[in-house]
């Protein structure tokens, strides 16, 4: 960063944090949830109208349900404990039988296998016919990721699963009424470890795309890479070698949005050495870093979420920061910390997730305490 830049985002980080913070705890926050509460999802579980928060405890093998109350309050759901005979990896939510009745994907994180839990409209969850579903041979400990999309462009939600360790990602295919059937798998070049993926309309041709970031773990310098691989429409995914980019070391997470409203997809990569990088999409293949990108967050962010948060038509980026939530504020020269930035969250705050908890128009955000029990309600202002 150039020192003009530096000190112009620094007088508006000044500024911002001398106006009212842009988020304040929610009544009753924080919510005590139960031990190791981590990665946390908010959406209408029970269909009234209120988003509803599904919690992963990763130690103590159980998916629990609160059900929102509309005021940023929670309380268990009746029925609303998933108990597993494994350790829970990634957890996902759609609807996959076509009852418009969210449903529950969950990963598990001894074999490449995915249950299936169809919701009832009140809270609780059944284990679907035929789950958990078996998507590779592969057997080894790892969390394996879970995207529940539609790949092949059918109206019905498919699965795609990846290890982090493994260059490469299987899908199955969703027939709409809770069944999957093998699919298409992905292999892309090997070299680096740490795959994270994300998937979108990259080149804006109506097909799923995905960006595949891989880079080294521990002290290595050695850069990260984005890889691109267009989507066929019909499950396939074919490397567009053209579009692989450098990025700074130790690549983390990775998300697609728009981030300066010209209707392209743009990357969004935190890095284990606290920064954070935003690449805008050119169009034809091209990516070049926002003003000042990366950002040093002070810390590492282990999950990143991006909306609106300030209702300016903005895309805003939200970031889990180990015993914090970071939040930058996007505008015309890119991004600068949010009013009362970052706020505090209990310890392992490594996941989080957005929503209008207390129906005020206004979103907010939940953040996990893994190293706690009970997890950080913040409400927009």
């Amino acid at each position: 960063m150039t020192r003009t830049l530096f000190l112009a985002a620094l007088v508006a980080a000044v500024q911002a944090n001398s106006q009212s913070p842009q988020f304040i705890p929610a009544p009753g926050s924080p919510v005590v949830v139960g031990k190791g509460p981590g990665q946390v999802s908010l959406a209408d579980i029970n269909k009234d109208g209120r988003p509803d928060l599904v919690i992963r405890h990763l130690l103590e093998r159980l998916l629990t349900v609160w059900l929102g109350d509309g005021t940023g309050r929670f309380a268990a759901a009746p029925g609303g404990q998933i108990s597993l005979s494994y350790m829970p990896g990634d957890v996902e939510l759609g609807d996959v039988n076509g009852d418009k009745i969210l449903d529950l994907g969950v990963t598990n994180s001894d074999r490449d296998a995915v249950d299936i839990f169809l919701g009832d409209g009140k809270g609780g969850f059944n284990r679907a016919a035929g789950a958990p579903f078996t998507v590779s041979a592969a057997v080894e400990f790892n969390t394996h990721s879970l995207n529940l999309v539609d790949l092949n462009e059918d109206g019905k939600l498919d699965i795609v699963t990846a290890n982090h360790r493994r260059n490469s990602f299987a899908t199955l295919f969703g027939d709409g009424r809770g069944g999957f059937s093998s699919g298409p798998v992905t292999t892309f070049q090997p070299g680096h470890n740490n795959y994270t993926f994300a998937f979108g309309d990259i080149d804006g041709d109506g097909h799923l795309d995905v960006a595949v970031v891989s880079g080294e773990n521990g002290d290595s310098l050695e850069p990260g890479r984005v890889a691109m691989f267009r989507g066929d429409g019909k499950g396939a995914f074919k490397n567009a070698a053209e579009q692989s980019l450098s990025v700074p070391m130790g690549p983390h997470f990775v998300t697609l949005a728009d981030m300066n409203n010209d209707q392209r997809l743009d990357i969004i990569i935190s890095h284990r050495s606290n920064q954070l990088s935003v690449l805008l999409n050119g169009g034809a293949g091209k990516f070049a870093p926002a003003t000042a990108s990366p950002y040093d967050l002070g810390t590492e962010a282990f999950a990143v979420a991006v909306a609106d948060v300030n209702r300016d038509k903005r895309n805003d980026i939200v970031a889990a920061t180990v015993d914090s939530v970071t939040v930058l504020l996007g505008g015309g020269d890119g991004f600068i910390p949010a009013p009362g930035s970052p706020f505090r969250a209990g310890p392992g705050a490594y996941n989080l997730a957005i929503g209008d908890v207390n129906k005020d128009g206004k979103l907010d955000v939940v953040a996990s305490s893994f190293e706690g029990d009970a997890v950080t309600a913040l409400l927009g202002r």
